[in-house]
């Protein structure tokens, strides 16, 4: 069997501009996830209180969602006196329903990061143990995928953020799981630091 040089060599050049589209598309959203902590840095030395906590975690939620192109996700903190995780932000669908609403902390994806203090990527549910149906079934939701990471700051873990349903064939990509590593590990720095300074503020 001859083979067809020209084929071959346009094959090759649908390969290279292929990867050379995917390099480009992470050169971006590299740049992106560095202006973000440049900006959240910048936020952060206004933050003198807890008062003036919630703002930013409310941008760095947004900001992790936009980053990943995920249309639903929250950011839920541990209760240590209940070993409950609540909801205290959420983007999306569920925005309505869900601030304030608590789940044990054991329960599901959610509470397995916590637990083990490490990120989980599951781009079908359907095909993963710790997956629970508590939140769908109880509000009419579908979750698909799961993009999230812990909380932690001076190694101990206040919570999560977990992005969800990231369209596509093959939703979210180990990269989206480190980007949301290193902003989560950034929030949780901060939340370390307000609770050494106490109550008071700075």
């Amino acid at each position: 069997m001859v083979t067809n040089p020209v084929a071959v060599m346009r094959r090759e050049n649908a390969r290279l501009q292929a990867e050379n589209e995917h390099l480009t598309d992470q050169l971006r959203r590299l740049r992106e996830f560095v202006s973000i902590l440049s900006d959240l840095t910048q936020a952060t030395r206004s933050i003198h209180s807890d008062a003036e906590l919630m703002p930013l975690m409310e941008q760095i939620l947004t900001k992790a969602l936009n980053l990943l192109n995920a249309p639903d996700g929250s950011l839920m903190l541990l209760d240590d006196e209940t070993n409950e995780l609540a909801f205290v932000i959420v983007k999306g669908t569920l925005a309505a329903n869900l601030v304030g609403y608590r789940i044990p902390a054991d329960t599901g994806v959610a509470g397995w990061v916590v637990k083990h203090g490490e990120p989980a990527l599951v781009r079908d549910v359907r095909r993963d143990p710790r997956f629970s149906h508590l939140i769908d079934e109880q509000f009419t939701f579908r979750t698909q995928s799961i993009c999230a990471a812990p909380l932690i700051g001076d190694r101990r873990v206040f919570g999560l953020i977990e992005a969800l349903n990231q369209p596509g064939d093959e939703p979210f990509s180990d990269m989206d799981l480190a980007l949301l590593s290193l902003l989560c590990r950034f929030a949780g720095e901060v939340l370390a630091d307000l609770e050494r300074i106490g109550p008071g503020g700075r």
